[in-house]
Order: C-alpha cells, then structure tokens, then sequence
C-alpha cells in the first residue's frame, strides 16, 4: 500500500485514493490534519466520507468483487475452458494467474485501459465481446448485491449463518469447507510449483 501511495505522489493519478470521515471535531482542525495526512501518504484524490459510506461500500466490495466474484469467475471459467478442451495447467494460468498476475499488476500501476490496449487487434475483439454480454448481467448482480449490503439483509444473513458454524459437542454442527480443497486450486498448487520467478501470467482477452 505504501509504495502505491508513493506512486501516486510521483505518477499523477497512479497511486490509491483516500477517504476521510469526520464524525466529531472539537479543534476544527480535524479537516486539515486529515487531508494533511493524504497529501503526506501521496494519495492522488482524496474524497469525504462517512461511517454509513464506508460500511455500504467496504462490504459491498468484500461480497461482489473480492471474496465473490473473482472467485465466482475463476471457478467457472476453470470449469469451461476445461471442458471445451483447454488443459487444466493451461486453464488455471489463464484464470487465477491471469487476474492475480497480469491483470492486477497492470489495473494496479496503469489502470483498466492499459489492459485492453497491451492487446492485439485479435484480443482486442475478443475482450470487446465478452465485455459487451457480460457488463449488464454482472450489473443486475451487482445491484442485488448492493441493495441487500444497503438494507442490512446481508449483514442479517452472515449472523444467521454463523449459527451453522457454532460448536456442537466441541465440534463446529455444519465445518466450513476450505476453498483449497476444490480441484481448480489443487491443479493451481502444481502449477505454482513450476511457475519461473517473477511471471505473470498470460494475459487472456477473455477473461
């Protein structure tokens, strides 16, 4: 984090933003001293929040992004290279490497747009395609996603679904199944074995 804030400082608009929330200020200083903090970091933007804001946004982005839909989409899309065909070493480099390697290393340093124009004419075709059938879908999921952080269902559901989890006689009544355990990570902890120091993957268009 810290070497993209710095980043950020030199590169103008390449680092990571920040927030800052002022709930209580009894100086009036309290503005100052946070948007003090940001330049120092070398945060390119810095933008008001609140505790509501942050929460909405903090596990709307846990549910629909990192813990649900990269690893909705790398399964998935595991499941039908592989059926179509694509070896299973090659299918796990061209979904878990890709996004964790190529992609993220490019989204984090240049952004989305660098992605698409290190294509080819041919890749650059074949994103186009698959971002044009899976943009409004992936919206409608989105949005159900957010309405449900926003109301506090999901909140709601994570409580209930914890008493699945309680101890029984010492022992968890329903144990947490491990997401190492399904087939696409164990194809993956062969393929990390032989992967050369510093590669990142293939980048593919599809995905």
């Amino acid at each position: 984090m810290r070497h993209l804030y710095v980043q950020g400082k030199e590169v103008d608009g390449a680092g990571i933003n920040a927030s800052f929330a002022v709930h209580q200020d009894v100086d009036g200083r309290a503005t100052d001293v946070a948007l003090g903090w940001s330049v120092a970091l070398g945060s390119p933007f810095t933008f008001v929040t609140s505790l509501e804001d942050e929460y909405k946004s903090d596990i709307f982005g846990e549910r629909g992004i990192l813990l649900g839909a990269v690893h909705g989409v790398v399964e998935s899309l595991f499941r039908c290279y592989t059926e179509n065909g694509m070896a299973e070493d090659a299918a796990y480099k061209n979904t878990v490497e890709c996004i964790m390697g190529i992609i993220l290393k490019t989204i984090s340093t240049k952004g989305m747009l660098a992605v698409y124009k290190s294509l080819n004419d041919e890749g650059k075709k074949e994103f186009e395609a698959a971002y044009s059938a899976s943009f409004y879908p992936s919206m409608d999921v989105l949005y159900e996603c957010y309405e449900d952080v926003a109301s506090g269902n999901e909140i709601h559901s994570v409580v209930l679904a914890g008493r699945r989890f309680s101890e029984k006689e010492g022992l968890p009544a329903f144990p947490m199944g491990k997401i190492d355990k399904t087939h696409m990570w164990k194809v993956g902890e062969k393929v990390c074995e032989s992967r050369p120091a510093g590669d990142l993957g293939p980048l593919h268009p599809f995905l």
